[in-house]
Formats: structure tokens, sequence, C-alpha cells
């Protein structure tokens, strides 16, 4: 997998052989950064992170950090191959963790802006929301859900922006109310 965009595009990222893991294409990925403009100086939280692309590709197009939250051992060791490979130590926390636990050490944080990318038609997308809210997790910007056709039911305290459809993938840009 390449990233799109930045000072790292092109450059390759090793994906993890982890079932289930379905990162971002490249597609989506570009008209994703089309849609927010800059994202320079963000501090950027990346849930359900898999191959960490999305994390990598704000990293590469000038945001100041990222901490990325995946929980398959060998999507960890993919990740921190990626973070060796591109001299990204000082910039790119990578925790292994489940979502839920990693937002308790998370809690009154902030953050720009968080990629969530849960397993489709599980609740995750949908309870997401909740949990930022419970551990007191500031999002100054916006909060991208990528789910499959199912559109969320999301929280009262949230709203959707829009949603934007690119084959399987859709992303919704929630803001808090």
């Amino acid at each position: 997998m390449r990233i799109t965009g930045g000072d790292m595009r092109g450059r390759i990222v090793p994906v993890a052989d982890v079932q289930g893991l379905r990162p971002t294409p490249s597609k989506v990925r570009q008209a994703l950064f089309n849609i927010l403009g800059s994202v320079h100086d963000f501090t950027v939280l990346d849930l359900f992170a898999g191959s960490g692309i999305m994390a990598l590709e704000a990293l590469s197009r000038g945001a100041a950090s990222a901490v990325s939250i995946e929980c398959q051992p060998k999507a960890i060791t993919s990740l921190r191959q990626s973070c060796a490979l591109l001299h990204l130590d000082s910039r790119w926390e990578i925790q292994q963790s489940r979502v839920e636990h990693a937002l308790e050490t998370l809690a009154g944080r902030s953050f720009d802006l968080v990629f969530a990318d849960p397993p489709y038609a599980q609740g995750e997308a949908e309870r997401l929301p909740l949990l930022l809210d419970q551990h007191r997790i500031a999002v100054d910007q916006l909060i991208i859900e990528e789910s499959s056709r199912h559109v969320p039911a999301w929280p009262e305290n949230w709203i959707c922006q829009q949603s934007r459809r690119y084959g399987d993938s859709c992303l919704h840009f929630l803001l808090r109310k």
C-alpha cells in the first residue's frame, strides 16, 4: 500500500495479513484529504488503525502527531515497522489495545481529528461517539467514521454534517453539537 500525498507520497507501507483488515482504498483516502484540506499541525487519533494508513496520510500531509490504536498483534508489528521505516518515532504513538481501554488511558486529551474504521455492522460506529464523551476526549474539528452502507444511528449530541459514499465505503463527518 502506498501513501497518496504529502512529504511521504509514494512510500510503500507494509500491511499485515490479518483476517478482516481492510485498509482504506487510495481513492477514498485522496477524496477524504481533499475534503479536509490542510491538516498541518493537527493532532490525530486513529482508532481501529489496522494498517495505520490514515495516520500516515495525515502525518505525511503535515499533522504534528498521531496516536494509533489497534488490538491485533500482527497489525501492531506492521505498524511499528512502518514507524521505524519512516522515522516517525517522535510523532507517531502506537498502542496495542482495544479501543475501549485505550480511550480510558487517553481520557481528557484533545485531538483535532479522529479517524475511526470500526468493524462493520458490530455497533462500534454508534458506540464510539458515546465513548469519546464518556472519557472527555475533546475533538476540535470533526470525527470521521468509516462504515459499510449501513447508516448508524448517532447519539443525540452528535450531528452528521455529511456522508460520502465510495463503493463499499461510506465516510461520515461528525461534529459534537
